[in-house]
């Protein structure tokens, strides 16, 4: 069975950036941030994700959710706070074996666990985040260097007389394809 993961979306940003004060535009551009992270961690682990963000003061009256790269994306809307929305999930959804709420309110964190109920502060996750990118980047740092030497390894294989073969089948096949090219810049220019 899978594992949910519902993170506090704003809860989150707001305590990831140390309660900074964050303009419009800046928590928009967090905001998508946070949910690309998000979607990159989803390919790393079993998790289904859902991020659930404030929006009582938004024009949209009820709740409304987008799918985006396999994470549900929820805003709460004018009637609900994300802290209930998040609570209605964390008892309502079902077939999880587990079930992780990601927030540092005091509230939440009270009010919310139950069996299969787990929380981590932002904190926490944060620390988790960062572990997965940094392993996920080092995998591709190891990656290339294999690509690499894989390429080196091969021709370090080839015999003397291979590698002379090779090359100067090269050497011809480079000197067609620089004939061909000068043939048809010489056929363009007399059209």
């Amino acid at each position: 069975m899978k594992s949910l993961l519902v993170v506090d979306g704003y809860n989150f940003i707001f305590k990831y950036y140390d309660n900074r004060s964050i303009n419009g535009s800046e928590l928009e551009l967090l905001r998508e941030k946070l949910i690309e992270d998000l979607v990159e961690y989803r390919r790393n682990t079993n998790y289904d994700i859902i991020i659930v963000f404030d929006s009582n003061k938004s024009a949209e009256k009820g709740r409304h959710s987008i799918k985006h790269k396999g994470i549900e994306v929820i805003f709460s809307g004018r009637a609900k706070t994300a802290d209930s929305v998040i609570e209605e999930i964390a008892h309502l959804k079902e077939g999880y074996d587990k079930k992780f709420i990601v927030t540092s309110d005091n509230i939440q964190q009270t009010v919310i666990f139950k069996e299969n109920i787990y929380r981590k502060s932002v904190r926490e996750f944060c620390q988790e985040l960062n572990q997965q990118k940094k392993e996920v980047r080092n995998k591709l740092t190891h990656f290339n260097k294999t690509q690499i030497a894989g390429f080196s390894s091969i021709e370090r294989k080839l015999s003397k007389t291979s590698k002379e073969g090779f090359l100067k089948f090269k050497g011809t096949l480079d000197n067609k394809n620089y004939k061909d090219n000068v043939m048809n810049r010489d056929k363009e220019h007399k059209n």
